[in-house]
């Protein structure tokens, strides 16, 4: 984690006239000089009414990202201009939205909350500094004179603070209370809000999730924002489709966490392995076996985590070089279909079913897949070799293309729409029976099974880009 004594950067704020809007970019002219920023940096615009110490004008705030600056890599500005062109206007805002309002009553006149939770450790550790340098700048630049707080701050101490927040808000009275959850963290921070119930329960009111981008996958924002960074102030609250994972009797949640936290870094005897019992976990991302699982779970070992960001390159190169056979079987049940039918393979390489379009920004693993569309898609094949996997990856990585690739020994990459998917694990080595849960890593007994159909409630809604849900069939 990156530290947090650094000192903030100057936010500077420039006098500008002549702003223009495009599909791409955002001009204007200061000072006689014309200057430009892509529009995606475009992260809100207010109006400001007039007042007796000013005329009314228009504030748009820029975020430009820079990930060599280790120390400041988020960097916001801010230009005043009389007008705005009209293009702007669907998103200018006068205050700040009703959803993002703590304290107030909403239009039924129940009481809105507002919970800003900041994972420190998602990712490579920027969160506390998005918030401190961005969001809380943004966010209080709303400020009014009615002295009530604007948002309840939590900041996470462990791995297991978001679950025991979703436990506090499951078991509560809080649970009856219209809320939102903003959330600096990775794709892991919404696994646990998921799962800080049994998930059977159908909640008097969903929370909705605000989700920034701090983890290194982030595959659940990469599939329902576009473009960045505005869905926080103007997204609109939707289902967010969840599907339940069911292990056999004996199944294990496999995860290793920091005995010491002054050990240093590289120090691999700093963490340690921990099992519990599981019979199920929600999710919203993908349920994978095979590869995908290996890479999550090896990489998070001791061997491999006292190499930094490097760990997932190495776990995948040396997997590659392995091209283990996983022995399995696995078998769906397609729409409006009451049996299940087997996949004819004995030894799969590469097992994912997936509610998503993309694991990573332009990792796209299920091209057909549309935002939030409540649709199980499995992309499978078999042991083709390391070289046939890389390429399968590679393609995956230029738009999805990896799709319907095939082999004259009959080798293909399979894809299926599906309603329910089961995998039965043959293997004798345990390394080879970790399943992958939204990050999560589950590891079921020889014989044993995984499970994976669609919640038939909503647990939580998600504010997603107005432009993304126009694509939602």
């Amino acid at each position: 984690m990156p530290s947090t004594s650094a000192a903030p950067p100057t936010i500077e704020t420039f006098n500008v006239e002549n702003v223009s809007f495009t599909d791409e970019n955002i001009t204007w002219t200061s000072t006689g000089k014309s200057e430009s920023s892509s529009r995606h940096e475009l992260v809100l615009v207010r109006e400001v009414k007039s007042s007796t110490e000013s005329p009314s004008h228009h504030i748009l705030f820029l975020l430009k990202e820079d990930q060599n600056n280790k120390e400041n890599p988020y960097r916001l500005s801010i230009l005043k201009a009389k007008e705005v062109p009209s293009e702007l206007h669907s998103v200018t805002l006068a205050e700040l939205p009703p959803h993002l309002k703590h304290g107030y009553p909403n239009e039924h006149g129940v009481t809105n909350q507002v919970d800003v939770i900041v994972s420190v450790k998602s990712g490579v550790g920027q969160a506390l500094r998005v918030w401190q340098d961005v969001l809380k700048p943004l966010w209080e630049s709303f400020i009014d004179d009615s002295g009530k707080p604007q948002y309840r701050f939590i900041q996470t101490y462990s791995a297991e603070t978001v679950r025991d927040y979703a436990r506090r808000l499951w078991a509560s009275e809080e649970r009856s209370k219209p809320r939102k959850v903003v959330l600096l963290s990775g794709d892991g921070g919404v696994v646990d809000l998921l799962n800080g119930s049994d998930g059977d329960e159908k909640p008097h009111i969903s929370p909705t999730i605000a989700l920034l981008p701090l983890g290194t996958g982030n595959a659940l924002f990469h599939s329902t924002h576009k473009p960045l960074y505005t869905t926080l102030f103007q997204g609109v609250s939707t289902d967010l489709p969840i599907f339940r994972a069911s292990f056999s009797s004996g199944s294990r949640i496999v995860k290793f966490t920091d005995k010491v936290k002054e050990s240093p870094a590289n120090d691999p005897n700093r963490v340690k392995k921990e099992e519990t019992s599981i019979t199920h976990l929600q999710g919203a991302i993908v349920a994978s076996y095979g590869f995908h699982a290996s890479i999550v779970y090896e990489s998070d070992t001791p061997e491999y985590r006292v190499h930094g960001d490097k760990r997932f390159g190495m776990v995948a190169a040396e997997l590659l070089k392995e091209s283990h056979p996983y022995a399995a079987e696995v078998s769906i049940r397609r729409h409006s279909s009451a049996t299940f039918e087997e996949i004819p393979r004995e030894k799969h390489a590469y097992v994912l079913a997936v509610l998503v379009s993309n694991l990573e920004r332009t990792f796209t693993i299920s091209p057909a897949t549309r935002p939030l569309q409540s649709q199980l898609r499995l992309v499978h094949f078999g042991p083709i070799g390391g070289d046939r996997t890389m390429d399968v990856m590679t393609k995956a990585y230029d738009g999805g293309k990896h799709i319907g690739m095939d082999w004259p020994d009959g080798e293909r990459v399979g894809y299926d729409e599906v309603d329910e998917v089961k995998i039965s694990l043959l293997e004798s080595d345990g390394r080879w029976r970790k399943v992958c849960i939204d990050g999560t890593i589950v590891e079921i007994p020889e014989g044993g099974n995984m499970v994976i159909k669609m919640l038939d409630h909503g647990l939580f809604k998600i504010l997603a880009s107005p432009q993304v849900l126009g694509d939602h069939v």
